[in-house]
């Protein structure tokens, strides 16, 4: 396998995620990413594992652009990139109008075009060049970095609409989807390369590498129920980014039935609702010879890695024997 598979440790138990990045890195997976919603700060919780992993690539997927000016996200990069030996990627997103209105009580406005303007600014900081930026969101001049600049921080963007998309193909260094069914990441991929040619940009020195939810284990059926479980909670609650990515990937019918049901009659019954074919589409979920046809599956769509987050409902056990199984599968 070519594609290389890493895993995503965000919100979860402080010492559990110590342990799954070591974890990780002795299964020989790529990366280690923290997101940041209402749990961790994360590039605090990062400066603890570079400390505890030697060769594990290291990095954040996501963090808002809202919780941060663009230049402290730079200042953070540049510091975690030193502190990790330069085993640091930066993954960057919008997040939505739940967590950056209700939590950091900012307006969740022109969510692209802070992004973009965000990117730009971030990878001037980086190169140790004066920041000098005229744009719509942010007006910056005549500072720099005043200590050695990294070098080379990869900067993703996590996105799901087109235009996001677009934009992470003209600005980015790659393109995280989150949650996208096969279907609709074959429609935004083309997206993605299209925009990318259209800046004078070659999409295949371009990363992408999706983020998924996973569960392996020797129990499928317990690993799959439980993957079931958080995909309806997403599409049940969770606005209506994780709806409409399912209904654009022409499962309308079944997007709609889990959110009904998740609001007439809970979650159990929500459950009930999201189908194999749905699972299938979303996750790596199952038994280790499930979840290797899974992962075939995504590298023959072209991806250049995947990141692996674990279900909501997921214990420790199960997180450890789906890294286990994942470095088996990935050697």
């Amino acid at each position: 396998m070519t594609m290389n598979v890493g895993i995503n440790v965000s919100d979860i138990d402080h010492d559990l995620t110590l342990d799954l990045a070591r974890r990780a890195e002795r299964a020989e997976l790529e990366s280690v990413l923290l997101g940041e919603t209402w749990g961790w700060e994360a590039f605090t919780l990062l400066g603890e594992l570079a400390r505890v992993t030697e060769t594990v690539t290291l990095g954040t997927g996501i963090v808002p652009v809202y919780s941060r000016s663009p230049a402290l996200l730079g200042q953070a990069a540049a510091t975690a990139a030193r502190a990790t030996g330069g085993r640091f990627r930066l993954g960057i997103g919008a997040s939505g109008p739940a967590v950056i209105e209700n939590w950091h009580g900012a307006e969740f406005d022109r969510p692209v075009g802070r992004t973009a303007e965000t990117v730009r600014i971030v990878k001037r900081v980086l190169s140790g060049e004066v920041v000098d930026h005229d744009g719509t969101d942010f007006d910056l001049s005549g500072f720099r970095l005043r200590v050695d600049p990294p070098g080379d921080v990869p900067v993703y963007v996590g996105a799901l609409g087109e235009t996001n998309v677009r934009m992470a193909g003209a600005e980015a260094d790659g393109w995280m989807p989150v949650f996208m069914p096969e279907g609709r990441f074959e429609e935004l991929y083309e997206e993605f390369r299209d925009s990318a040619e259209g800046r004078g940009r070659d999409p295949d020195e371009l990363a992408v590498v999706p983020n998924t939810v996973a569960a392996v284990a020797e129990d499928g059926q317990a690993a799959r129920d439980m993957v079931r479980h958080h995909i309806a909670f997403y599409v049940g609650t969770m606005g209506s980014f994780y709806h409409r990515m399912l209904s654009e990937a022409g499962y309308d019918d079944e997007a709609d039935a889990i959110r009904d049901a998740w609001r007439d009659e809970g979650p159990e019954a929500a459950t009930e609702q999201v189908p194999d074919a749905v699972v299938d589409a979303a996750a790596v979920a199952g038994t280790p010879e499930r979840a290797a046809e899974r992962l075939a599956a995504y590298e023959d769509l072209g991806v250049d890695g995947l990141s692996l987050y674990f279900p909501r409902r997921a214990d420790a056990d199960l997180m450890r024997e789906t890294v286990d199984h994942l470095g088996s599968l990935t050697e």
